[in-house]
């Protein structure tokens, strides 16, 4: 009893074989049918646990409780790891199939090889019906996993509405356009069908919560749902027949509006209006093309518990002519929800879907719209609003938060902004566009799209910015170490994005440099054409370490290369040191080519000339380390005893014979070349030994 008074509350929670969870709190579960006896708890390998008190352990307020909870594991069959990886490749797919949508409708101009491309929509509706056709294919059930998508496919669909293509999209087109009055009444048809589609989860929600003897609100449900004929049969099946004759007027003339107007008026003024139900009541006065009405007992209000959406349907499809536009009924409803009409403010602002169901009262949302001079509104507002006025602010309308509450959440509005590029929308402003592009980029590159990260930022208008953040991206992603997944994103970047493959081989160098691999930096940077700092690379870190190790065939590809003459003319210091060590395995490669043949007068002469000439510049070199030194030694060395070879060469049979080479020829090129001293000293003695023995023999 003290224990547990005392360590009750720290009691720490324990899972046990077969999800089951030892905790001291309430149970999680429905209570099973019967208590847990000592047998089963055997059974359940539990059986360190003390025999039960005489009082039940469930009324204790110190009580373990056993439970095993149901659906927390992973189905049969299935692993967890593999549900992470399936809900990841449905995350991916979702990032990317948007991508390629714009990668296909998109245009990439390009100067100049070595010059920033720049991205641009093509002009159309064809993506925009791509984009609607994708977020239509999307499973169900990854709709509901997550809800936004649902959003993503009311926006698309509604631009389908207001922009998208006439008519049914296997229709062929037609040889004269539609008169701009046939396409007026063809976007409400469009537009009335997008209201429909919208309201009708909502309206089979609120029909499946009417009770018995309450089918009026049934009947209403369909009307703001634009379903007349259900409503109709609706109230056919409850025996309210003359109803159901208004209601199948409903979509007539204005004649049949006004008619009812004055009945309800008539009523009204007999004050008769008290005996009928509110909720009847309500369907007159929407039949009447009246949104708010003043009976004899309260005021009733059409619109009262209506989102904004099926708002906008009731003043489209009761309370204006069959005549009115799209832009009409929003400027009605505009009205309605700001209260700058007769009826004063009666409709619920336009809210994003995640503020909805925190829809602010009439008073609160007053002190709001005051303190704040732009209220957030729904992105599907803004759209209509942008369909009515061709000018209407596209910084509002692409805001996130028109969307979702995640702030950095760009998916669908950068995706938007293309299409409304196509469509000849582009009063954005330049920093707007920079926020947009960079944004979106940056949430591709946490997901690791860093490659498609590039083709976002190549849709920046500023030349120089895009320069600039394309390089970093490369800069920061590229990888050094060539793999699979690497090569086709290079290839991606190359073909289908035409960016410079220059640039690629920069940030490769640059990530080189960070790890200290010195030959991957020098390759990257011949490939990229800095020919200046390949070779500054080349004689500082590589060019001694290959000389000492006779490694002359790797510094040979990069001095080739560098030798071309457009290219060295860029090099400051090519000729007292790059062209100094190509001379000299030249020189090398010469020797052994020249070994394997049996006349070569002409090469021999040759040769003479470019080892006497190499002589004098070996000592040019730059020397700052040890290493260095000892390489210019080595060459310093070997030059000598080719310069031997060659002139016994060039004596013939005479030169196997070291006192037949003659002395004037090979002393003074000796003597310039750059030799440590005992170096030194062993030339001078073995040239002071042949000069004695030649005068010997001379005398």
């Amino acid at each position: 009893m003290d224990a547990a008074l005392f360590a009750g509350r720290s009691f720490r929670v324990g899972w046990g074989p077969g999800w089951t969870l030892a905790h001291c709190g309430h149970r999680l579960s429905s209570p099973p049918t019967k208590p847990l006896d000592r047998q089963e708890l055997t059974k359940t390998d539990f059986s360190f646990l003390p025999k039960p008190p005489r009082k039940p352990l469930m009324e204790s307020p110190y009580k373990v409780v056993l439970e095993q909870l149901v659906g927390l594991g992973p189905p049969a069959g299935r692993s967890r790891v593999e549900e992470e990886e399936e809900e990841e490749e449905e995350g991916r797919a979702v990032l990317q199939r948007p991508l390629e949508i714009c990668l296909r409708h998109s245009v990439v101009d390009t100067p100049d090889a070595s010059a920033c491309p720049l991205v641009r929509p093509r002009p159309g509706v064809a993506a925009l019906h791509e984009y609607a056709e994708w977020i239509g294919d999307l499973a169900d059930e990854q709709r509901d996993h997550d809800p936004l998508l649902g959003y993503w496919a009311e926006v698309w669909t509604l631009c389908e509405a207001l922009w998208g293509r006439l008519g049914p999209a296997d229709q062929e087109p037609e040889v004269e356009p539609p008169s701009e009055y046939e396409q007026q009444l063809e976007r409400r048809r469009s537009f009335s069908a997008w209201l429909s589609r919208g309201a009708a989860g909502r309206v089979e929600d609120e029909v499946a919560l009417v009770g018995k003897g309450r089918h009026t609100e049934a009947v209403f449900s369909y009307l703001t749902g634009n379903r007349i004929s259900e409503a109709c049969r609706l109230a056919q099946k409850q025996g309210d027949h003359r109803l159901s004759l208004l209601l199948s007027q409903a979509m007539g003339s204005q004649y049949c509006r006004d008619l009812l107007a004055l009945q309800v008026s008539d009523w009204n003024r007999m004050q008769t209006d008290s005996y009928l139900p509110e909720e009847r009541l309500r369907i007159f006065t929407l039949l009447a093309g009246k949104p708010v009405w003043q009976s004899s007992d309260s005021v009733v209000n059409v619109c009262s518990e209506l989102d904004w959406k099926r708002c906008v349907a009731v003043h489209l499809w009761f309370m204006l002519p069959p005549t009115a536009s799209v832009a009409d009924a929003l400027a009605r409803y505009e009205a309605a929800f700001q209260g700058s009409c007769e009826a004063g403010k009666y409709a619920c602002a336009p809210l994003p879907p995640y503020l909805e169901a925190l829809q602010p009262d009439m008073d609160e949302e007053d002190e709001e719209e005051e303190e704040s001079k732009r209220p957030l509104h729904d992105l599907c507002f803004h759209l209509l609003k942008l369909y009515s006025d061709r000018h209407y602010s596209l910084q509002q309308l692409l805001d996130p938060l028109t969307v979702t509450w995640e702030r950095l959440d760009y998916r669908l509005s950068w995706h938007l902004w293309g299409v409304l590029q196509a469509l000849h929308y582009s009063h954005l402003g330049a920093s707007r566009q920079g926020l947009l592009h960079a944004s979106y980029a940056a949430q591709l590159e946490s997901a690791g799209l860093w490659d498609m990260a590039v083709f976002i930022l190549l849709h920046i208008p500023d030349h120089a910015q895009r320069e600039r953040a394309v390089r970093e991206m490369l800069t920061l992603h590229v990888p050094l170490q060539e793999t699979a997944q690497s090569v086709r994103r290079e290839r991606f970047l190359t073909q289908k994005l035409l960016v410079p493959e220059q640039w690629i081989h920069e940030a490769k160098a640059t990530r080189a440099r960070r790890d200290g691999d010195r030959h991957q930096e020098a390759l990257h940077l011949y490939r990229a054409g800095y020919w200046s700092q390949c070779h500054r690379l080349l004689i500082q870190h590589l060019a001694s370490d290959c000389i000492i190790n006779d490694n002359h065939d790797y510094l040979l590809e990069f001095l080739e290369g560098l030798a071309v003459p457009e290219h060295s003319a860029t090099i400051q210091d090519w000729d007292t040191a790059g062209r100094v060590y190509l001379d000299y395995i030249r020189v090398v490669k010469t020797l052994q080519d020249i070994q394997q043949m049996e006349n070569a007068g002409y090469e021999l002469e040759r040769l003479y000339s470019n080892v006497t000439s190499l002589c004098s510049r070996i000592e040019l070199l730059p020397c700052s380390t040890a290493r260095d030194r000892l390489a210019q030694s080595e060459m310093a060395k070997r030059v000598a005893n080719i310069l031997r070879v060659v002139l016994s060469l060039q004596q013939g049979d005479a030169g196997s014979d070291p006192l037949s080479i003659p002395l004037s020829q090979l002393a003074p090129h000796i003597a310039r070349l750059p030799m440590p001293e005992d170096y030194t000293l062993e030339e001078l003695r073995g040239l002071t030994q042949s000069y004695l023995r030649q005068l010997i023999l001379s005398q």
